[in-house]
């Protein structure tokens, strides 16, 4: 049976597929994209044209999809394309029979998916939602911080990124420019008090600290689908997620949404709309770096994960540092903290070390520890510090 990766020709999914070969060892790779020449070039890139398959596949076309699936001989499927796909590929998986990932379902699709779960249950077959650097690791880590106490009140999530060049160019973080927009232009929904509250686009300000180089920094409420998931699967009274961005990087985003770049709707005079164009020149920007990896460490990853709460009836924290800097040995940015997660998922799902029948987040299904050790390997680094109190009266 083989793995067939949607979406490989995108910054996420062609590392995807490199995990996938390099480090999980999967022999039966199929790298698929709306267009071939897109992802023979990603794989050429990466140096992986004699070890994969190549495929032209829109994630768009279920049937399509679910063509490849029965002809293939697909056991998994790991959708790396945009989250609005994520329901069809998930209805073609559903009829053919394949295990299911992705990258995350932006709160809204994420809920869509986990009310498929009694027909997947019924079916017998695993969808693991949500895998991506966050969602995914941030779920994992909320799942490990969960076990260490015995009642959850809180459980708060930071995501930063930067690089140490001397001019501070804006940059990208490792996940699609057209959920950045999203972001930017969308309401956030958190849980607090135990139920979905929403808040204004950029809410929720606060001063977060994360490992140097990055320090103190300010973080904004984002819509996600952490929010969405952990409250309930960890029982936990407040689950919030915020994103530090650069400065360089928010006053891109700001101008960015200032212009219009958000829009959907096509331009007369053009026939593009200005968010596929701008989706056009990002990929474009994103394959130009892929050919010519950085030889020294710059960029990096970091996310801050705390879960407060008791155990044994006294106060304690439990908070995990996820840090990732681009590998220059391997020649891989640190965006691969978004593409290993759903290559070792997926790996695990067509391996049946997660069999559960069902539609489930991360943290639901997958085993924390284990996956840290995985991680490590990849060089991305998760420390867990815990604070508690003690009292003697």
């Amino acid at each position: 049976m083989s793995i067939l990766v949607l979406g490989a020709s995108g910054q996420i999914g062609a590392y995807t597929v490199q995990d996938l070969v390099e480090m999980c060892g999967e022999k039966d790779v199929i790298a698929s994209s709306r267009k071939l020449g897109n992802v023979k070039k990603a794989v050429d890139d990466l140096k992986l044209s004699k070890k994969v398959k190549l495929m032209e596949l829109d994630a768009n076309d279920g049937s399509k999809v679910l063509e490849t699936i029965k002809k293939e001989k697909v056991g998994s499927v790991i959708n790396c394309a945009w989250y609005q796909t994520n329901l069809g590929v998930m209805d073609a998986c559903l009829k053919g029979g394949a295990t299911y990932t992705d990258l995350g379902g932006f709160f809204d699709t994420c809920l869509k998916q986990l009310e498929l779960h009694k027909k997947w249950k019924d079916a017998g077959i695993n969808a693991t939602i949500g895998l991506g650097s966050t969602p995914g690791m941030t779920n994992i880590a909320g799942a490990a911080g969960a076990k260490r106490l015995d009642v959850v009140d809180s459980i708060d999530i930071v995501c930063a990124w930067g690089n140490t060049l001397p001019v501070k160019e804006a940059g990208w973080p490792g996940y699609s420019i057209r959920t950045v927009l999203d972001e930017f232009t969308q309401e956030s929904v958190q849980w607090i008090g135990g139920k979905y509250q929403k808040q204004k686009i950029l809410g929720g300000e606060t001063d977060a600290v994360l490992p140097d180089p990055i320090g103190k920094v300010k973080a904004y409420f984002i819509k996600h689908s952490e929010p969405a998931t952990m409250g309930k699967y960890l029982n936990a009274k407040q689950v919030t997620f915020r994103i530090g961005f650069p400065p360089s990087d928010m006053a891109t985003f700001m101008t960015l949404r200032g212009l219009g770049f958000a829009d959907e709707k096509k331009l007369d005079a053009y026939g593009v709309s200005p968010l596929d164009y701008l989706t056009a020149m990002y990929q474009k920007g994103i394959a130009d770096g892929r050919g010519a990896p950085s030889k020294e460490k710059f960029e990096y990853d970091m996310f801050r994960i705390d879960c407060a709460g008791k155990k044994d009836g006294m106060p304690k924290t439990v908070t995990y540092f996820i840090v990732t800097w681009n590998d220059p040995e391997r020649g891989v940015s640190s965006a691969r903290d978004t593409s290993v997660p759903p290559a070792i998922v997926g790996h695990w799902q067509h391996t049946k070390r997660i069999k559960e029948s069902g539609v489930f987040p991360a943290e639901a299904t997958v085993e924390p520890e284990a996956f840290f050790k995985e991680l490590g390997k990849r060089k991305i680094y998760v420390d867990e510090q815990m604070t508690s109190t003690t009292k003697y009266y």
